[in-house]
């Protein structure tokens, strides 16, 4: 039986990056990971999680989020942020995915938490800012405007949590594998190069 194989994918918000991770994975016929980390986090934590997914993909600021008391335990934790021990619980459930099967994780640092594995492949999914108002706005029954003030916030948010637990420039082409332009290559173009990475990896 071959190794397990991992794509993660860092993605700009209205890049279609979580859809192109979801579809890659249903054509491959294995799991994508998205927002269903931190259930999975909370539950491997043992807390409860609507205490916690307000913290997910945020950095750290300890004056303000400490992990209460009464959820301290070996997995999260003693003393830090709640944000911190988010991160770190995720982490845990990350690499036990990439141990135990071959999937798509989506967001979450997961290229850094995995740096150290072979078979894991790192993509970066973005786009001009006029397709990802445009799909933001569609999406979330926004206006242009909102869809851009949505775009500048999430951004900010992805950025300082990416550099703040990882360590290197979020969205840089130096910081992944790959890096795909969703509005020029299409979301379908998207999932057929990563299928095709994928595949590579398996002949490897």
């Amino acid at each position: 039986m071959g190794k397990n194989r991992v794509i993660t994918i860092g993605r700009q918000l209205g890049s279609g990056g979580s859809y192109i991770g979801r579809e890659v994975a249903r054509r491959l016929g294995i799991e994508c990971y998205d927002k269903r980390l931190i259930e999975l986090a909370c539950k491997y934590g043992n807390v409860d999680l609507e205490r916690m997914k307000d913290a997910e993909e945020k950095r750290a600021n300890p004056f303000l989020f400490s992990v209460p008391r009464e959820v301290q335990n070996d997995r999260t934790g003693h003393g830090g942020s709640i944000n911190d021990m988010v991160f770190n619980l995720q982490s845990a459930v990350i690499r036990q995915l990439a141990e135990r099967e071959s999937c798509i994780i989506v967001g979450r640092c997961a290229d850094y938490v995995l740096r150290e594995q072979e078979d894991v492949r790192s993509v970066f999914i973005f786009s001009d800012l006029g397709s990802r108002i445009e799909r933001v706005s569609e999406k979330r029954k926004v206006l242009r405007d909102q869809a851009l003030n949505l775009i500048r916030k999430e951004d900010k948010t992805r950025r300082n949590y990416y550099e703040c637990y990882a360590g290197k420039r979020w969205g840089s082409t130096e910081s992944y594998d790959v890096s795909l332009n969703s509005g020029r290559l299409g979301l379908n173009g998207c999932v057929e190069m990563i299928c095709a990475l994928y595949n590579q990896m398996e002949m490897k």
